[in-house]
């Protein structure tokens, strides 16, 4: 029975450059959680729609990013994680909410880190799974891994200066991010290469497409600017440990695109964070839902302090 508190609405919430659509879900009187998607480009429908009966004692935001999902952005700013992170306290100040705490997955975790240490009196703590928090990083891992599948034909014709055909001498490392990112899906399709890393069984690809097919999309941003591949919040975590926040990182540790580097790295620059594993994928509410919620829910218990 649902308490008598309980909200259900759905808002068009105006930011500067973007109209953002929102969720807001629970008792008025629970600690806020704000869901940050993975992306850029993706949206909160299947988290809702997969996990969202669990978290009932939560009241939760679940944002579409701008240019992502049901979310539309004027400015092409939809892979910017500082835009991303500037929206979080205005959807926040549009809801009448103070605070709340971040739960940010890939992607998302580095605009939680951003808004935490861009708006720290809006944030509560976070909770940061399977953290992309590096993007040069994961570029390197998207590389080494088509690398892998590739033809040596193919590999050797992958030029460590701008990605294009050249000579079989050995590559030299990526200048950047986005050369890398480059190479990498020259090599091998974006979306084989990543459900090739985050999925440890295709039934829960399959899963997941289905659910999303679901869901009415907005005119999604199809190219990233190359600048997101070069952002970072590895240097900031310092900064974020130093400002007392709870932070708890739970890890899919057959996750390629986090696991180990993002996570490891993560948890060097937050030694003050709890860390959980599991042994699921990207998406770990698909692979183990049951393991997945009860670390979740402990881990929303422990930056919220209910």
């Amino acid at each position: 029975m649902e308490p008598p508190d309980y909200r259900d609405l759905s808002e068009r919430v105006e930011a500067p450059g973007a109209e953002l659509y929102v969720e807001l879900v629970g008792p008025a009187s629970a600690p806020v959680v704000y869901y940050l998607h993975g992306g850029p480009g993706y949206s909160a429908h299947s988290f809702r729609e997969l996990v969202g009966d669990d978290l009932a004692r939560w009241l939760v935001v679940y944002a579409d990013m701008r240019g992502g999902g049901r979310s539309f952005s004027d400015d092409g700013r939809g892979a910017d994680p500082d835009a991303l992170a500037a929206d979080v306290p205005v959807v926040l100040d549009a809801l009448g909410l103070g605070s709340a705490a971040l739960l940010g997955h890939g992607f998302g975790a580095l605009v939680a880190v951003t808004a935490a240490l861009a708006a720290p009196e809006r944030v509560t703590g976070l909770v940061l799974v399977n953290p992309w928090l590096s993007l040069p990083m994961l570029a390197e891992r998207l590389l080494s891994t088509a690398t892998a599948a590739a033809t040596p034909r193919d590999a050797a014709h992958i030029d460590a200066g701008d990605g294009l055909e050249g000579d079989d001498a050995p590559a030299e490392p990526f200048a950047s991010g986005a050369d890398a990112a480059d190479a990498a899906f020259r090599l091998l399709n974006p979306k084989v290469l990543f459900d090739t890393l985050q999925f440890p069984n295709q039934a829960a690809r399959l899963h997941l497409e289905h659910v999303d097919a679901e869901a009415l999309s907005g005119p999604q941003e199809e190219d990233e600017a190359d600048t997101v591949w070069e952002r970072e919040a590895l240097s900031a975590l310092r900064e974020l440990a130093a400002s007392g926040k709870r932070v708890v990182v739970i890890a899919g540790e057959l996750d390629g695109t986090a696991y180990p580097e993002q996570v490891e790295a993560a948890l060097e620059g937050l030694p003050g964070a709890l860390y959980s594993g599991l042994p699921t994928g990207h998406y770990p509410w698909l692979d183990d839902p049951e393991a997945f919620m009860a670390t979740l829910e402990a881990a929303l218990e422990y930056v919220t302090g209910s």
